[in-house]
């Protein structure tokens, strides 16, 4: 297997990076080509010798070895004012970025992604793709496309299809749908639980269509409530290699007042996560 435009890694000196390291790893034994990059931010610069820079190449270097990524030359050492703008810069034009994130899949940790990872999620620069650091291998299950049903959805269902087709996995479609739940109205009022249900058909009848329309064939996921929460379940049972998800590039205000289906999923699901922006 082959692809013309090569995988970006994130690459930190920290746990962080480990699952994030596996996925590249796997990326690589597929054939598909990934260059390591280790953004050294400007202020840092000024404190390093000539021999601890050389020593900071050496421990990147045996980082990656360590994972079997590579030779030294395929690690990139830039610097930047700001990590997420040195990794931006590196990844114009790849196929994708992957970087890790910073709490593992199990446990209550009140930092999640990291500050780096979600000002990366922010912007956008490529496809990025969000692994929890307690990754070892990819799961041999499917790739799913979670989608809102919007046309923001675009740009993620195809590289969806197309990361599916190259890693030779199923590809199934995940929506959820609102939960439409209420502990008094659903005992007081019968009506209301057929009302429900009729929503849930017309709910089913819309993915199909949407799926058809797209040529996503098999039998799409239909779930209700939180989606991130949803989302990670199905994940889980599913044991997917792979969450493909849309994401809107929101301005400053919007950011404050919108809630990011997309981070937050990306900062709890036990896979990977690739979240692509919109076209």
């Amino acid at each position: 297997m082959s692809t013309a435009r090569q995988w970006v890694l994130g690459l930190d000196l920290g746990a962080r990076s480990r699952g994030a390291l596996a996925f590249a790893r796997w990326l690589r034994e597929a054939g598909e080509p990934v260059t390591s990059v280790h953004v050294l931010e400007t202020w840092i610069r000024g404190y390093l010798r000539s021999d601890n820079y050389a020593r900071l190449q050496t421990v990147l270097a045996a980082a990656t070895a360590e994972m079997g990524l590579g030779s030294p030359g395929d690690i990139q050492l830039v610097e930047a004012d700001r990590a997420e703008v040195g990794l931006a810069r590196a990844a114009e034009g790849a196929a994708g970025l992957i970087i890790g994130r910073a709490a593992p899949s199990e446990g209550n940790a009140l930092l999640r992604l990291g500050a780096t990872a979600r000002r990366v999620l922010r912007e956008l620069p490529a496809p990025v793709i969000v692994v929890p650091p307690d990754l070892t291998a990819v799961a041999p299950g499917p790739v799913l496309i979670a989608t809102d049903l919007e046309e923001t959805s675009a740009g993620a269902v195809e590289f969806a299809q197309q990361f599916a087709a190259r890693h030779r996995r199923p590809l199934e479609l995940v929506h959820v749908g609102a939960a439409l739940y209420n502990d008094f109205i659903d005992t007081l009022e019968p009506r209301w639980l057929a009302a429900r249900e009729i929503y849930r058909a017309d709910v089913v009848d819309a993915v199909r269509e949407w799926a058809v329309e797209r040529g996503l064939t098999g039998t799409p996921h239909v779930v209700y409530g939180e989606p991130a929460q949803q989302i990670a379940e199905l994940a889980r049972a599913r044991e997917a290699a792979l969450v493909v998800v849309g994401s809107r590039r929101l301005g400053t205000v919007a950011r404050a007042f919108l809630s990011s289906t997309a981070s937050a999923l990306a900062s709890c699901a036990a896979c990977p996560v690739a979240v692509v922006p919109s076209r």
